[in-house]
């Protein structure tokens, strides 16, 4: 085995520095949003539903089924009254749970399912639906907040390992040398 010589130690390990630094090597927290509006607000008469699918892997730094890991999740709605009944009740499913409001005057929440969390790690998607029960209301708006960890992809952990043999060749020339 040859000898390297300073100059292609500083190189090598410069390499190493640089491709160790173009990925991101994150385990840490991360949060995912996705936002699905009616414009103009979408108004349910009673027994009609609307389905729609809430997406978190798409955009940059979205989330990678298979790899990221969920924790929670919680949605948020915008359902307005129109006040021409004295009751009005919305049904709002998901995978495994559903939520009735009786009260339909701003902004509601609902929290994650088992079976949720389920489709969301498998698929990055939650399906949903809101039924009007009786009366009608408007849809205004729906977001989904999903808390969890990213985990590096196996390419940014290759890099972070060149970075790291750049670092023992030039710790090894220093002893050697």
């Amino acid at each position: 085995m040859t000898k390297m010589t300073k100059t292609s130690a500083k190189w090598v390990a410069s390499l190493a520095i640089l491709g160790g630094s173009m990925g991101v090597a994150n385990a840490g927290p991360v949060t995912w949003t996705d936002f699905h509006d009616y414009t103009p607000d979408l108004l349910l008469n009673t027994f009609q539903t609307e389905f729609f699918t809430h997406d978190i892997t798409d955009g940059v730094g979205g989330f990678n089924p298979g790899s990221d890991q969920i924790d929670s999740y919680s949605l948020t709605f915008d359902l307005y009254d129109d006040k021409d009944q004295a009751s009005e009740w919305a049904l709002f499913v998901q995978p495994g749970g559903a939520n009735v409001f009786t009260s339909v005057a701003g902004t509601e929440t609902a929290s994650w399912t088992f079976g949720g969390m389920w489709e969301l790690e498998n698929t990055g998607h939650l399906s949903v639906a809101f039924s009007s029960l009786l009366g009608d209301f408007y849809l205004g708006s729906s977001t989904l907040t999903v808390k969890g960890h990213s985990v590096p992809e196996p390419g940014t952990l290759a890099l972070f390992g060149a970075a790291l043999l750049g670092f023992g060749l030039i710790r090894r020339k220093r002893i050697t040398g």
